[in-house]
Parts: C-alpha cells; structure tokens; sequence
C-alpha cells in the first residue's frame, strides 16, 4: 500500500469516525434531553412581564408579543418549558419559574407562525346548508420573523397582501387567532425534520377554543363593538325566515368568531340604551355638514343613505366639520375603514342619527 493510499484510508475512517460520532451524540443527547409533548402560544401584554394563554381583551394602542412555548417531559418525569416568556401561565396556572428554561439544545428548532381566520372575509347565507362550507383556516405569515418571540399584530392576512387595502390614520384594533408549528431538525434530519409539534389549530373553532390564543382589541366608548369585527369574516343572511341561522349568528358574534352588520348595529344600541326606532335621523349635507363635538356628530354616530349605513369614527378633513375626508366603518361585504367620500360619492339623502351620549 503507498503511503498516499494510507492517508487516504486514514482520512476516510476519520470521516468516518465523525459522523459516526455525531450520530451517537444526537441518540444520547435525545434520549437524556426533555422529550417534547406538546406547543402552546402565550401572549404577553406589554408591562405585565408575564404571558398567558387562552383569550385577552385590550385597549387599542396596547403592545403585546407572542411567545412559543415548547412543553416537554423530563427523564425524571418533570415537565419544563422552553420559552422566552419571562413568566409563564398555562389555563389560568402560573408555571413555576425553576420549570422556565430557554432552548439550548443541538437540534436546530424551526418556527412557523399562522394567524386563524376565516376562510373568506365575507359570506352570504342564503340556506341553512351553506353553513357546511364555512371554514376557519391557518394562514402562514411568512413575513414574521422565525423566532421565538415575535411583536402582536392583528392584521388579517387577506388585507396584508392587498395592495387596495387603505392605511387608516388609526391604532390597531380588531380580533386575531394565532397558530404555531415547531420543526425539529438535526445531523441526521437536515431535511425531513425529525419532528414536528403544532399548537391548538383552526380544527379547535367553532366547539373547542379555550386553548387558541386570541386577542380582542377594541377602540373606546361607542367604537368598541364595531372596531373588534375587524379581522372577522362577515357573514350575511339573505333569507329572512332563517330563524335559527339568525341565532347561530347572534351566538357566534358573541364569541367573536363572526359577524354582520346587524349584529354590530344591535350591540351598538343595546350598549347606548336605545333602539333603533327610538333614533332621530337628520338630514346633513356633507359639504358644509355639522360641526363634530358638543351637539354635532360624535365618533360611534351613524350616517345612511338608504340602507347603507355607516358608522363615525374621525374627523380627518376640515378641522371640526363633517365632510366627505373623514372616516368611517363601513360594512359592505367585509368590515372596512374608508373616507365618506368612498360611500357617500353618488346621489341620495345622507341622514344622520346620534348615538346617546353617556
């Protein structure tokens, strides 16, 4: 054997000896590492220093991060969770701060974030069977970083990769569900990952939601029911007579899974202590309309031309007047914020009814 063919040998059974080696290190490190069960997502209201899981419900404005959690069983029978949060509640209980540790292991971890909506921002009903083909669905968002922790956003997927969508002078609002898939991956999975775990998905909704994290951020006073549909589908009933489809409705509203603009409106009137019969409508003229504030129009208030209706939410033209460049809430077919301009453009008495000032 030349001596270059004895280098080679001993090159090889090196190579060899490495791999080999990192194999075996990977089986040992999984067998003594925590063998995780199960994903959850936590959410941490800016200030608080804690995450939590389930359902919150804030003010516009309020800053919130999303933490991955990765549960997992020890050797010893323990439970630990991998995360960033600095305090952890799962279900109402506060893990133990000892159980809290940041992942530190070999594999590399792979974080894909969803939001869960709808399939569709707007849906028509005309028979009890079209509800059959409603869905919830995980949307990926691709644009969120793949860390651990990552900033709350509640824009629904739709609106962010629609170039028409308008960009209100507004804090966020809206209701949002998220989802999470971890993939694990490692010498001998650089491909295929050797596991893959996923938080509770859009199969949980509409009967098993308690573990889908969800955030409701509402604006104040009058605007609070009609700001958190946003990021819901809207569903209409075009048939009357749909009694229980109407009930459906009212219920799934209540759970904010859904809406229509009946249920907005009826929310708004039950909050403000009036029904809709009992508003006083009066004419207005959007080129030298009323003065906002005092006995003008208020935020929350409606206009309707017809039976559009929409809802006041911002002087944003002349200072102090309401004119065709402020904003709305309009609700034809998936919940929008326009100008007047955009819904008021044609011909038609434009009336305007005040909401009870509290």
């Amino acid at each position: 054997m030349t001596p270059e063919h004895k280098v080679g040998w001993i090159v090889g059974g090196a190579v060899v000896a490495v791999v080999a080696f990192l194999l075996l290190s990977e089986r040992v490190e999984q067998k003594l590492a925590p063998e995780p069960q199960r994903v959850w997502v936590a959410i941490e209201v800016a200030g608080s220093g804690k995450a939590v899981t389930g359902r919150l419900y804030l003010e516009s404005g309020t800053p919130f991060t999303l933490h991955a959690v990765l549960e997992a069983r020890t050797l010893g029978g323990g439970t630990v969770y991998f995360t960033e949060a600095p305090r952890l509640e799962i279900r109402d209980e506060e893990v133990p701060p000892e159980a809290l540790r940041r992942w530190t292991g070999s594999e590399e971890v792979r974080i894909l974030w969803f939001t869960v909506e709808g399939f569709t921002p707007y849906f028509e009903v005309s028979d009890a069977a079209d509800l059959e083909s409603f869905e919830f669905r995980e949307f990926y968002r691709p644009e969120w970083p793949r860390t651990w922790s990552v900033p709350g956003e509640l824009q629904p997927f739709a609106e962010k990769y629609d170039p028409q969508a308008p960009k209100a002078p507004l804090p966020a609002f809206g209701t949002q569900r998220y989802h999470l898939r971890l993939e694990f991956f490692g010498p001998a999975s650089a491909i295929t990952p050797r596991l893959r775990l996923q938080s509770p998905a859009a199969g949980a909704l509409p009967d098993d939601e308690a573990d889908l994290p969800t955030v409701v951020v509402s604006l104040p006073d009058a605007l609070a029911a009609p700001s958190r549909v946003f990021g819901l589908t809207q569903i209409e009933i075009l048939t009357p007579d749909l009694t229980s489809v109407a009930e459906w409705l009212m219920s799934w509203s209540a759970r904010q899974l859904a809406f229509s603009r009946l249920t907005v409106i009826k929310e708004m009137l039950s909050v403000a202590g009036v029904t809709y019969d009992a508003l006083e409508w009066r004419e207005v003229d959007l080129e030298s309309g009323p003065g906002w504030g005092g006995e003008g129009v208020a935020d929350g208030d409606f206009l309707r031309v017809g039976d559009r209706l929409v809802v006041l939410v911002k002087d944003l033209g002349a200072p102090m007047v309401l004119d065709y460049q402020d904003l709305c809430f309009d609700y034809l077919k998936g919940a929008k914020v326009q100008p007047l301009r955009e819904v008021f453009a044609g011909e038609g008495l434009v009336e305007w009814a005040a909401l009870p000032r509290g």
